[in-house]
């Protein structure tokens, strides 16, 4: 399986993750906002290098989940889980992806906004 090595704007945050089987589009109200496209991981798949507290969480909601930006940039990288039920997950943002890398990932229309 080949990685991909993907960074915000301005490459305060880098993550390395597998090729994604699929890349989601979600529509609920914040991933509607940041356009963002997610692929899922185990967290130990994935690795994040950032620097020096450069790295901000943004908790909403049930706050089962953790959304990742760059205070340089303001870029949004990923989200992490940080409670609930399952598994530990972490989704990549492959948006910070260079668009040749992901061409051919499929992509999945998931309807948050009527799910959630």
């Amino acid at each position: 399986m080949s990685t991909l090595k993907i960074q915000c704007h301005c490459g305060a945050i880098r993550i390395t993750a597998p090729t994604p089987t699929q890349i989601t589009r979600c529509n609920c109200s914040i991933c509607h906002r940041y356009q963002a496209l997610w692929g899922y991981f185990s967290p130990q798949d994935v690795t994040v290098s950032t620097a020096h507290d450069v790295e901000a969480a943004y908790v909403w909601g049930d706050k089962e989940l953790a959304f990742i930006h760059c205070q340089n940039c303001g870029c949004v990288t990923h989200y992490r889980t940080i409670g609930g039920e399952g598994a530990p997950r972490i989704a990549v943002n492959f948006r910070m992806a260079e668009q040749e890398q992901i061409n051919a990932v499929p992509l999945r229309e998931f309807d948050g906004k009527t799910m959630l």
